[in-house]
């Protein structure tokens, strides 16, 4: 079990009812592409979380996945089979994601995914897919780390609600990878401008 696994487990014993703050689309957007990338994903994919903001939003525990998907390790996506019929293996959902969907858009009738972590974040990801490609697919779990998807002309995913308030452990778990982005304070960081001046308006 990795640190992203404990970390989850420990988050889900403190509920149902968790300390949680409102946040904007926007602030969210933001919070989880600077998090991405302190993670380490490459901008894309960084960028490709960002997006899922308000419907990562609309669950408490989803969203907490995808704070514990961070701790990665994030390999490569590697897709195997053919281009209708797509394998993956050992699937990390943050870097594997984006990458399957791209070959479903492109045309790919049905994918297996094996080993897969957190494959519940499979659901945001193809709702989003679904509202700006029109991708209709459905979802079938074999076992807890073995899903197929497959494509068809109506959408077999339950709907996702609403952005509902953050949990407060959620936002600090994003933040403490967003700060790994900061340059630290130097005085060539000042120098270049970095940081506040005399006041915070500076």
């Amino acid at each position: 079990m990795n640190d992203g696994r404990r970390w989850f487990d420990a988050f889900v014993a403190k509920g149902p009812d968790y300390p949680a703050l409102r946040q904007s689309g926007a602030e969210l957007q933001a919070l989880l592409l600077k998090a991405g990338l302190g993670a380490g994903l490459p901008l894309g994919h960084a960028q490709d979380l960002s997006a899922l903001a308000k419907l990562l939003a609309s669950d408490p525990q989803l969203i907490a996945m995808a704070a514990a998907a961070l701790v990665g390790p994030h390999y490569r996506a590697r897709l195997e089979g053919t281009e209708e019929h797509v394998v993956v293996e050992k699937a990390n959902i943050l870097m594997t994601g984006p990458v399957l969907i791209d070959a479903l858009v492109a045309g790919a009738k049905r994918a297996v995914l094996y080993q897969i972590d957190w494959p519940l974040l499979l659901w945001p990801m193809l709702s989003h897919a679904h509202e700006v490609y029109g991708l209709t697919v459905s979802l079938e779990a074999a076992t807890r780390e073995t899903v197929t998807i497959t494509v068809g002309e109506t959408s077999g995913l339950d709907k996702i609600g609403p952005p509902q308030p953050v949990p407060v452990d959620v936002i600090e778990r994003l933040q403490t990878f967003a700060a790994k982005t900061y340059v630290p304070a130097s005085e060539a960081s000042r120098a270049s401008g970095a940081g506040a001046g005399i006041s915070d308006n500076d």
